[in-house]
């Protein structure tokens, strides 16, 4: 791609970064004076056979990627008349619910007739302004359109009448076309770098559950080959606060929240890990909350966190995958003990069945899963990358 860089037309309504055979300013109208605006409705929830069917019927979580073929949910052809039926190519926002995570700014292209939840907003062109050049004007305004003019307290939403006044510039087809073709290509190399971290997640998952598998000629129970550590932090002598995520496990307590320090003042009593320890909380083992200390040589934990080693016998990283097994989370559940907070203890931990083959069949297990795990993580590099190119281009080619 050759591109220029309009540094001596800053004062004229063109973009930063433009295809060189374009020259001449860019038009500008109301996204109301170029589109006609439909939002969506819900069929009643009270007749199920409304929701036996074949027509799209799109909510708005389902707007991640630029192109959207079938929705989770397909109504009846009856319940769809009452309906606005969107053609293919409709450009489609979420428009309630905008403080959730990943909601806000998003928007697709159907690629089948489709209708559309409540919670939706719609786009059918007018004149010369292509849905494809208002799905890359919405990706590079939409987030800030939500910050900004998002209305409510309890649920953030935009309105018709919001939407329908943003002014919208554009050049003429030719250009709007080679945009187009340009922004498609990135998103599908986006979407194919999705897939290849989809797909080594899954055989990352595939080969933990092979190895895990349990074997009841050679199982034990976990206990016999993890001991528990309770060295406390006497004199303060530490200052590393760590806490355990369940998506990052070991981080910084004031990365978890958010450059806050929860810790008390006094961590005399705060737990002491060191590289290889594990911990858990109690509470939220059930979502993941459970890892082993790799990224640091030493911290200290809260006291409400049980921790562990393993002995000279088995390696650290062998039982770290075994965490991440379906057959480890099955055995937590029967396991859990309470009423109103369901925990785990450190003898229900114990109790959990483990096959364990020898020393150095371990360290092999360990060492392939790992290796997979480095590829995932350099995959994932690579994708968010591309994403912050997308965005620099977006934030360039776009007014």
């Amino acid at each position: 791609m050759i591109t220029t860089i309009n540094n001596k037309h800053k004062k004229l309504n063109v973009p930063n970064l433009r295809f060189p055979e374009f020259e001449g300013e860019w038009e500008e109208s109301t996204i109301g004076e170029m589109f006609d605006l439909y939002s969506g409705n819900t069929p009643s929830r009270l007749n199920k056979e409304h929701f036996k069917g074949t027509v799209n019927w799109i909510s708005s979580g389902e707007l991640k990627e630029h192109y959207l073929s079938s929705s989770k949910e397909q109504i009846s052809e009856e319940a769809a008349k009452n309906l606005k039926l969107l053609p293919v190519g409709t450009f489609v926002i979420a428009i309630y619910g905008l403080e959730a995570e990943g909601v806000r700014g998003t928007g697709s292209i159907t690629q089948e007739p489709s209708t559309i939840s409540q919670a939706c907003m719609s786009f059918i062109p007018k004149g010369v302004i292509e849905n494809e050049f208002l799905y890359s004007w919405y990706k590079k305004h939409g987030n800030v359109i939500g910050i900004r003019y998002a209305q409510g307290t309890k649920q953030q939403n935009l309105s018709y009448d919001i939407l329908e006044k943003f002014r919208i510039a554009y050049p003429n087809t030719k250009e709007q076309e080679k945009l187009n073709k340009f922004i498609s290509l990135l998103d599908k190399r986006i979407a194919t770098q999705n897939k290849i971290i989809e797909d080594l997640k899954k055989l990352k998952s595939a080969i933990i559950e092979i190895e895990y598998t349990p074997n009841t000629k050679n199982t034990s129970p976990i206990g016999d080959v993890i001991e528990q550590i309770s060295k406390r932090n006497k004199n303060n002598a530490i200052q590393n606060v760590l806490s355990v995520s369940n998506r990052q496990g070991f981080i910084k307590q004031s990365d978890q929240f958010e450059n806050r320090n929860v810790a008390s003042e006094d961590t005399s009593n705060y737990k002491i890990v060191e590289q290889n320890d594990f911990a858990f909380n109690p509470a939220r083992i059930n979502v993941g909350s459970i890892a082993r200390l790799t990224t640091f040589e030493k911290g200290i934990v809260s006291p409400m966190y049980v921790c562990f080693r393993t002995q000279e016998n088995v390696a650290p990283e062998y039982i770290d995958y075994f965490f991440e097994s379906k057959h480890f989370y099955c055995e937590i559940q029967k396991r859990l003990e309470g009423s109103v907070r369901q925990c785990l203890s450190f003898e229900g931990l114990c109790n959990i069945p483990l096959s364990l083959p020898s020393f150095e069949i371990q360290q092999r297990i360990g060492k392939r899963i790992f290796t997979l795990g480095q590829k995932i993580k350099m995959e994932t590099d690579l994708l968010e990358l591309l994403n912050k190119q997308k965005q620099y281009l977006l934030r360039q080619m776009f007014i």
